[in-house]
């Protein structure tokens, strides 16, 4: 099932928010595959398929010696961190832009669900060298305040409500059965937790940057300004003052996948 949605991260305004409210915890999930490959040395070449502003991508000069990122919003690639041994070029996910078997490690950062995915292994199979790995990974937010239910129930029942998330493909089945036949194979899953500690105007800026929120802007239902209103006298109830800060908890996957032969 495909649906062409909007590029939420096309805008100007929402790039630039992205760069600055988006935390950084790609280390830690790069940390889990580097334990899981139990890499000594590093990979020759590496590619972030929708690297955005190049948080994901930055990460994986821990473990890749040449990184190449590809996004298909120019304005994001514009805001990338920007290093000598990356490459950055605008590319949609179902169509890259290099070589055949030209890689030893694909990853996704909290991007597949825009994809379409049947394309998308298609080309990622092509892709990759022998054997190789795509390894998909999502840090999403799981309303957990560290000591503070009431936020749990406020995420869903007023933010939510509020600011519906835009459809997405969050219902294909990562199975063996959908993935051997793109030369595939699903061998596993981790799951754990990661901590972002924030202050108020960081978590609200964390919030414009979620598609919820630029859907509603970018429809013309609201303004920036206005959201961050809304949110800080919202959050107020969260945070005493300014300069407090909480510990929100992440909820975050790592799936591995490999190339058949």
């Amino acid at each position: 099932m495909t649906h062409h949605t909007m590029n939420y991260f096309n805008p100007k305004t929402a790039a630039e928010r992205y760069s600055k409210g988006r935390p950084d915890f790609h280390s830690n999930t790069i940390k889990h595959i580097k334990d899981y490959f139990q890499l000594d040395m590093k990979l020759n070449d590496a590619l972030d398929v929708a690297c955005g502003t190049g948080l994901s991508t930055k990460a994986l000069l821990e473990i890749a010696t040449n990184v190449y990122g590809t996004d298909n919003s120019q304005e994001m690639l514009n805001f990338a961190s920007q290093s000598d041994k990356i490459h950055y070029s605008i590319a949609s996910a179902e169509q890259q832009p290099f070589k055949d078997s030209s890689f030893d490690l694909i990853t996704v950062s909290s991007g597949v669900h825009w994809f379409d995915i049947d394309k998308f292994l298609i080309e990622a199979n092509r892709l990759l060298k022998s054997k190789s790995w795509l390894v998909l990974y999502e840090n999403y937010f799981i309303s957990e305040m560290v000591g503070n239910e009431i936020f749990t129930n406020w995420f869903p029942n007023v933010y939510l409500k509020k600011y519906p998330s835009p459809p997405r493909n969050n219902t294909y089945l990562w199975t063996n059965e959908n993935l051997t036949p793109k030369n595939f194979n699903f061998v596993t899953e981790e799951k754990f937790k990661n901590s972002i500690t924030f202050n108020k105007k960081e978590l609200t800026l964390y919030f414009t940057t979620q598609s919820n929120i630029i859907a509603a802007v970018e429809k013309n239902e609201t303004t920036y300004e206005k959201v961050e209103n809304w949110l800080d006298s919202e959050l107020s109830f969260f945070f005493e003052n300014d300069d407090t800060t909480q510990t929100i908890n992440y909820g975050n996957w790592i799936k591995f996948i490999q190339r058949a032969n």
